[in-house]
């Protein structure tokens, strides 16, 4: 097949040269011009056909590695199965039947956690953490900021000169001194996404640091120097997570770090023995057998009275856009809250324009006044779902993400006063039938 792939391949080309160089030849030019236009032509096709079997490598290369990264994960959750946590969960209650059929992943009861809306004050508690790290700590963000990132960078050096094993996988471009400084001090340091030509089909959106299984963070350390600055607001939310569920984020933590690495890590299973909060929570984390937009989709059905949605980006697919709009319909209230400041204008235009759209629909629609870094969903006052996902057409099923899901009073009341909260410093959408031309075309490009 594929050496019959080939001989047409080099018919066509030769049929190619052949009717340019009949209808060259028939222009009646001189010869000197003949023999140039005859090279050009020639080099012409030879450079396209080159342009397109690179293409096509690429897209086999990047294919190929969502097959090692499926493989992969099996091998390893095969190996490391026995070892999670099972509970005692009534499988009849909605949060567990809503997710069961779509996701390798438990349901843990014997969890804790602490909400930070301020990016100092987590700062420090997550040094803190560090410097109490034993054996390992596992640090996958999809980028930090070189001014930012000094004090933490400091604490993992001092960790790892003390002989705790540190991982630092990061997804994009990261400060070549930040780099060199890990690698002086051992510090494992590898680049999740591997290829970066005609971009990033398999990115790594997880933002999530695992502290010797025992104690987990999910944040957003990719902070830009006008977003620190005072200019601009910054709405911050950031979670630690204690308990059973740690299990769950830890093996996650594990798959990528073998991913990234191309080389396997054993797992030792960390005993929770401190009895937490009651609080049910769930970890999804986009693998080969799981999926954040059905998740997404899922959640948005069980809605009843209300879904609340604070993004950083806003490109939602057909399906979910088609369940706001029935759940509108439904008489039930969606309210959406997407950032006027964004690190790409293409995407911002976009997620403006699908916000204009849902505000049309007759959702209450606000554009906050700064920066959104991080993403919450709140069903009816009885879910939240909070994780490190882009509600992206381009990013949903193709990064890698995650989104727990939270059943707790606590966490629902934090997240609806925050979105009420930032209305203040935010413009509601008022002027949905009018959308800008560069909107519309974001949009369509996007």
């Amino acid at each position: 097949m594929l050496a019959l792939k080939i001989l047409t391949i080099i018919c066509l080309i030769l049929l190619y040269i052949i009717m340019t160089s009949i209808m060259i030849i028939f222009e009646r030019d001189k010869p000197r011009n003949l023999i140039i236009w005859t090279i050009v032509f020639l080099f012409t096709s030879i450079i396209g056909y080159g342009i397109y079997i690179f293409s096509r490598s690429i897209f086999y290369k990047k294919k190929k590695s969502l097959i090692v990264k499926q493989q992969e994960d099996e091998i390893y959750l095969s190996l490391i199965k026995n070892e999670i946590v099972n509970n005692d969960v009534n499988t009849n209650e909605e949060l567990y039947q809503f997710n069961k059929k779509a996701y390798n992943s438990n349901l843990t009861i014997n969890n804790s956690y602490r909400i930070y809306d301020n990016y100092i004050e987590f700062k420090t508690d997550l040094i803190k953490e560090i410097s109490d790290a034993k054996n390992y700590i596992i640090f996958e963000v999809t980028k930090v900021n070189k001014n930012d990132f000094v004090d933490i960078l400091q604490s993992l050096i001092n960790k790892a000169k003390n002989g705790v094993k540190i991982k630092f996988i990061y997804d994009s471009l990261i400060n070549r001194n930040i780099l060199k400084q890990m690698h002086e001090n051992k510090i494992k340091v590898h680049r999740f996404s591997k290829h970066n030509t005609m971009g990033k089909v398999y990115a790594n959106n997880r933002n999530l640091i695992s502290i010797d299984g025992k104690v987990c963070f999910i944040c957003n350390l990719d902070v830009k120097d006008n977003q620190l600055s005072n200019k601009y607001d910054v709405a911050d939310t950031f979670i630690k997570f204690s308990g059973d569920i740690v299990q769950e984020m830890d093996i996650s933590a594990h798959q990528d770090a073998v991913f990234a690495g191309n080389k396997f890590i054993e797992y030792n299973k960390v005993e929770i023995q401190k009895k937490y909060n009651n609080v049910k929570m769930q970890y999804v984390a986009n693998e080969y057998s799981t999926d954040i937009e059905l998740l997404i989709i899922n959640a948005i059905c069980l809605a009843k009275e209300s879904i609340i949605l604070q993004l950083e980006e806003f490109i939602p697919t057909e399906s979910i856009l088609s369940l706001l709009r029935f759940a509108i319909n439904s008489n039930i209230e969606v309210k959406l809250m997407v950032p006027i400041k964004t690190n790409m204008h293409s995407k911002y235009f976009a997620s403006r324009a699908y916000a204009k759209e849902l505000a049309l629909m007759g959702a209450n629609v606000y554009l906050y006044d700064g920066f959104i870094r991080f993403n919450a969903i709140t069903i009816d006052s009885k879910y939240s779902l909070f994780g490190s996902f882009i509600l992206d057409r381009e990013h949903l099923n193709t990064g890698v993400q995650n989104i727990v899901i939270i059943e707790d009073k606590k966490a629902i009341d934090y997240f609806n006063n925050k979105f009420n909260d930032d209305i203040d410093n935010s413009y509601r959408i008022n002027n949905a039938k009018f959308m800008l031309l560069r909107e519309k075309f974001f949009k369509n490009f996007v």
